[in-house]
């Protein structure tokens, strides 16, 4: 398993299961964005907030790692997840995934 696959099973530990319906409802319509644009937006947030509260970026290593190789590895991963959530390199699709529930 590549090490950005790790890093995401590790935060989507973390972070799910998120409820994102009532966030979504009330968001989404205010910013007229799509499901996958929200919930891209949301976890890029929580990662740069996640970021902030952990110092990480004073240590230059991701707290959740005890292994000092894995912490600076993790850490660089992290920062290139919120970039390319940022640039729109990597997104949320979650109109992709309800049109091939719909064809089952």
């Amino acid at each position: 398993m590549k090490p950005e696959e790790i890093f995401i099973k590790k935060i989507k530990k973390q972070l799910f299961p998120y409820k994102q319906d009532k966030d979504i409802e009330a968001q989404s319509v205010k910013w007229d964005v799509s499901t996958g644009e929200y919930i891209t937006s949301w976890i890029r947030l929580n990662l740069i907030n996640c970021r902030k509260s952990s110092g990480c970026d004073k240590q230059g290593r991701c707290r959740y790692f005890g292994y000092t190789d894995l912490a600076k590895q993790n850490y660089t991963i992290c920062r290139e997840m919120i970039l390319r959530l940022g640039n729109g390199e990597i997104k949320c699709d979650f109109e992709g995934e309800s049109k091939e529930a719909d064809n089952s």
